[in-house]
């Protein structure tokens, strides 16, 4: 990525989690990087798809770590399952917005404006990885993959939000376990293999830490 589409993503992430998507405009962004508004148009076709940039970064950056703390700290001389370390992402993606006032309106800001570009193509990628490892029982004529990681992220979104307005009587860890739950299942992973998957995850964060940061960061 180039210096000036770096300092574009870098001033976006940084005023989304300050002052909300609603009130952060194109032309602040410009700016304060001393750019024209049209340069941001150029490598970000709107305000929308530069959120999604945004959260994108984010959830790629949090793979890297998970997967590189995960390899040093938990799994070692062991191979890493990388179910489990999906369901630690998952958990700790989710985690951040119920932790994160400020993440949590970006959120939901940015839904309002633009539903689908909450659809990360990491999400995609995700499951494509998890079918060339375990050979999901997926009909590739159809695209299932991608329908799936569709489903998977609107209905973790969904749960999310009534989570966040009180709507369910459960616990956050209950909210958290359904949401990781739920992509394996449809990802048609059997049962007790999901029961055990999520209490390893749950293992593996009390043994390896993460901290939540301001401007989505999770270290």
């Amino acid at each position: 990525m180039n210096n000036q589409k770096e300092q574009i993503l870098q001033v976006a992430s940084q005023l989304f989690y300050e002052q909300g998507y609603k009130k952060t405009y194109l032309d602040q962004i410009a700016a304060i990087c001393e750019i024209t508004k049209p340069l941001i148009s150029y490598y970000y076709k709107s305000k929308s798809s530069l959120a999604r940039a945004v959260s994108d970064t984010f959830l790629f950056e949090l793979k890297n770590k998970v997967a590189l703390k995960l390899y040093t700290d938990y799994f070692k001389e062991r191979k890493a399952d990388l179910q489990v370390s999906t369901a630690v992402e998952i958990r700790l993606y989710n985690q951040m917005f119920l932790a994160d006032p400020k993440a949590m309106r970006f959120l939901k800001e940015l839904a309002d404006d633009k539903y689908e570009d909450l659809f990360s193509q990491e999400s995609i990628r995700l499951y494509k990885i998890h079918d060339r490892r375990y050979h999901l029982n997926v009909n590739a004529d159809t695209d299932e993959l991608a329908m799936i990681a569709n489903a998977a992220r609107g209905a973790s979104f969904s749960v999310l939000w009534a989570y966040d307005r009180g709507e369910f009587n459960c616990t956050q860890e209950d909210c958290l376990d359904y949401i990781a739950r739920l992509n394996f299942v449809l990802m048609n992973v059997d049962k007790e293999r999901i029961d055990a998957i999520l209490a390893e995850s749950k293992e593996v964060l009390k043994q390896v830490p993460f901290t939540f940061k301001p401007y989505f960061q999770i270290e």
